[in-house]
């Protein structure tokens, strides 16, 4: 019987708005669900159908277990990424409670009798029993519990045997007994015939015309029809289609066993459709598919508001030959992605980006190719690639603006050593106010990573790849049954329950901040994608990345909070990585002010092998020429005894001890901050002998200096080792009482600094010295004199202190703790 017949026949009858056509199972062959174990769409549509047929028929007369039981399979089919323990959180039992609601898994009868906190016990014990299985399993679990207490294979009818109420019975029709009656529920089925004996179908009316039905079959070897007597016409003709069914299926026939009377006046049945109508019909059939398994071509989305319809595209449509074709930049599941130029009236060479369609001959592949373009087209934000326009004729191109610096994960590992922080944290925000913005507008991601954000300059980035039309065929993504889904960014929401929300964008774009300061690394690197789900749950995260802000890893944790209503909006998002943005951008002001300060400083260089004695260093931090190790020659090592305080070795070979624990001051840096503080009254003065030293040259300048200048230069070290007494000063009021104590007294005792009456040296030893030291060595002919230490300490405030006699300067070997103030 045809649809055109049906509808002409039973339309009538009732309202067309009563009416629900439903396409269903029934002609089953023998060992069935081995046949469709090779075939998992007719699997899962014969066990939706049958899983219906038991939750309006038999769910209310099961038993508690068997209700359990049935329902938590439906949970382990329905979400088959979840974990076993998954429904003991209870943001998942209430996920599952809330959001997709139990009544869908479980009878009502059960949900009303069973007190909540039981009966959430009950569902969680009963899930582990199951954790193991995926979606075939249960699906033949299923059918393994139902079997005995429904018999899903089988049709029954009450009806009566012979033309007459002489025996009632409920015939039984099914592929492994045929047709079979059992006259009451506890009795064994008795078999009447197999389908492949029967040769024709007829059905009436009865001739009492008290409204019953009749059907008669022929049966081959019988001597007299076996005639059915049925309640209603209605009836017989539903048995005589059954029946019919399994004998085209058992027979191979293509031809109906129905004999039908055709009437006076009746209309004779619709011919078969040509090909071409036939086409058409199966082609809207393909597009009606398409639209139903495009929600379900990323992900499982449930709710209703991540369903697009698909709008018209005259308006952004393009003709062809205002593209120039360049080239190939990149390869995506559909097609290729190419550099162009696109003529338009405004720009006559504006640089696009090209999407092209490889297979669009078909209309779902050419649909599902210009979805991503529909969806550009609602979007206007300085942060989301734009749409310029569209080809929809074949091939389907899909013009968008061009970003010329490519994808930001690749940007992030060329550009590693020149990108600085605030650069990282500028991308993270604006990535962020094009995300609030798709929040404001209802819209879902679900694709959130680095490798789907192009750079468009090197301050500013834009997220793409909305319709996810890149091939993903790599370690990022996971292949389920309806879609690749990239497992290692996703919130555990989605994993566990395909459930993609905003919440679930804020998950993944944690990750992708958490992949910007990681410059492109990959998130859990090494771990398998089934194993990540279950780290989530255990409660390890993505470690903080190397000079991340603690401020920003901190906004990172709590978009990977396990519950999605305690992570924050994007718009919450947004403010406050603006905030850490300005605090990052002056903090770098500061860095570069301080780096510039440490830059200025004053060297000392000679001719020839001969090194000028270097500044001496703060107590505890090596100075610049220390760290760099420099050491002086020995000529320098007889002259000055303060090398031991910087660090340097002594006399004997033997390195003094510095210590690390002190940075540099600023000002002991910066020449001309330390030459603003001079008093004319400090100015010292010069020694016949120093003059007749001969010059110094400066290092770097290549000249000599004059004697004012000189002057000059003393004056400010003079200035600077008063800036370092303070700084010592304070300095051991943080330290530990012994060891101020021990410090501050050998610096006070004996670090003095000595007057110029006679050659003492800058920093006197902690003890006396008790050996002479070796002879001084005597200038090498020709270089240049260097001034007496008179000179170098004459103008030098001295402390009081009760001075002995000058006397020669002796050598002693280096003490620990010898320090200057």
């Amino acid at each position: 019987m045809g649809v055109s017949h049906v509808r002409e026949r039973y339309e009538l009858k009732r309202p067309q708005e009563e009416w629900r056509y439903e396409l269903r199972i029934r002609y089953l062959p023998k060992g069935f669900l081995s046949q469709f174990a090779d075939d998992k769409p007719t699997l899962n549509y014969f066990y939706q159908q049958v899983r219906n047929d038991f939750m309006l028929e038999m769910a209310h007369q099961v038993d508690q277990d068997t209700a359990l039981k049935v329902g938590c399979l439906e949970i382990r089919r329905f979400f088959r990424e979840m974990r076993g323990n998954a429904l003991d959180k209870k943001s998942n039992y209430e996920l599952l409670e809330k959001d997709v609601g139990l009544r869908r898994f479980f009878p009502r009868c059960l949900l009303e009798s069973v007190k909540p906190k039981t009966l959430r016990k009950l569902i969680q014990q009963t899930f582990k029993q199951f954790a193991n299985l995926d979606d075939q399993q249960s699906i033949l679990r299923f059918f393994e519990i139902l079997s005995p207490i429904y018999r899903f294979d089988k049709e029954y009818f009450k009806c009566a045997l012979g033309s007459s109420w002489v025996i009632s019975v409920e015939l039984a029709i099914g592929p492994e007994e045929g047709i079979s009656y059992l006259t009451d529920k506890g009795s064994a089925p008795t078999h009447l015939a197999t389908f492949i004996q029967v040769q024709s179908i007829q059905f009436s009316c009865s001739e009492d015309r008290d409204g019953k039905g009749m059907l008669q079959l022929d049966v081959k070897g019988a001597p007299e029809p076996l005639t059915v007597t049925t309640p209603s016409l209605n009836t017989a003709e539903n048995m005589a289609d059954l029946i019919d069914g399994y004998c085209r299926l058992v027979n191979g026939a293509p031809r109906s066993f129905i004999v039908r009377t055709q009437k006076e006046g009746e209309r004779a049945l619709p011919s078969i459709p040509k090909v071409g109508n036939h086409e058409k019909r199966s082609e809207g059939l393909r597009t009606r598919v398409f639209s139903v398994t495009e929600t379900d071509d990323y992900a499982e989305i449930i709710d209703e508001e991540d369903t697009y319809t698909m709008p018209s595209t005259r308006d952004y449509e393009i003709q062809r030959d205002r593209i120039e074709l360049g080239r190939c930049i990149g390869e995506g599941q559909f097609g290729d992605v190419h550099q162009g130029v696109y003529l338009s009236p405004e720009n006559p060479h504006l640089s696009v980006a090209v999407k092209t369609c490889k297979n669009c001959t078909s209309d779902s592949v050419r649909e599902k190719f210009l979805q991503e373009a529909l969806t550009m087209r609602q979007f206007d934000h300085p942060h989301i690639v734009k749409l310029i326009g569209v080809i929809t004729e074949n091939p389907v191109w899909i013009i968008m603006e061009l970003c010329t610096l490519g994808e930001l994960r690749s940007f992030l590992q060329v550009r590693k050593y020149s990108l600085d922080l605030a650069s990282l944290i500028l991308f993270a925000f604006q990535l962020s106010t094009a995300l609030a913005y798709l929040e404001s507008k209802r819209f879902v991601h679900r694709d959130i990573a680095a490798r789907n954000v192009l750079v468009y300059s090197t301050d500013s980035v834009k997220l793409g790849d909305f319709g996810l039309s890149r091939y993903m065929e790599d370690s990022s993504y996971y292949k389920a049954s309806k879609g690749k889904l990239p497992i290692k960014w996703m919130a555990p929401e989605s994993i566990n329950f395909r459930r993609f929300t905003s919440a679930s964008d804020v998950w993944m774009f944690g990750v992708c901040m958490w992949e910007i300061l990681m410059y492109g690394v990959k998130p859990f690197q090494g771990v398998k994608n089934n194993d990540v789900i279950g780290r989530i749950e255990n409660g390890e995260r993505l470690p903080m990345p190397h000079n991340c802000p603690p401020t920003l890893y901190s906004l990172m944790t709590k978009c990977w909070a396990y519950d999605p209503s305690r992570r924050p909006r994007f718009t919450e998002l947004k403010a406050q990585l603006s905030t850490i943005l300005e605090e990052e951008k002056v903090q770098r002001e500061e860095r570069a002010r301080t780096e510039m300060r440490r830059q200025v400083t004053v060297s000392w260089d000679t001719r020839g092998t001969d090194e000028a004695p270097p500044k001496p260093s703060r107590p505890g931090y090596p100075s610049p020429r220390s760290s760099e190790g420099f050491y002086p020659s020995p000529q320098h090592m007889g002259q000055h005894n303060h090398y031991q305080a910087a660090g340097y070795p002594g006399p004997h070979g033997l390195p003094s001890a510095p210590s690390g624990a002190y940075p540099p001051h600023a000002s002991a840096l910066d020449p001309h901050d330390a030459w603003t503080h001079h008093r004319p009254q400090e100015v010292p003065t010069w020694s016949h002998g120093a003059e007749e030293a001969g010059p110094l040259e400066l290092r770097g300048m290549g000249q000599a200096l004059p004697s004012h200048l000189m002057e000059e230069r003393l004056l400010q070290q003079q200035i600077q080792m008063e800036e370092d007494q303070r700084w010592l000063e304070q300095e051991e009021r943080h330290l530990k009482p012994e060891s101020r104590n021990s410090r501050g007294s050998s610096d006070r005792d004996d670090g003095v600094l000595q007057g110029p009456t006679g050659n003492q040296h800058i920093y006197q030893p902690v003890t006396r010295p008790e050996h002479a030291a070796p002879p001084k060595k005597p200038p090498r002919p020709g270089a240049a004199c260097m001034p007496s230490v008179d000179s170098y300490n004459e103008g030098v405030k001295i402390q009081p202190q009760e001075i002995s006699p000058p006397r020669p300067p002796t050598w002693t070997a280096p003490m620990t703790g010898c320090t200057r103030t």
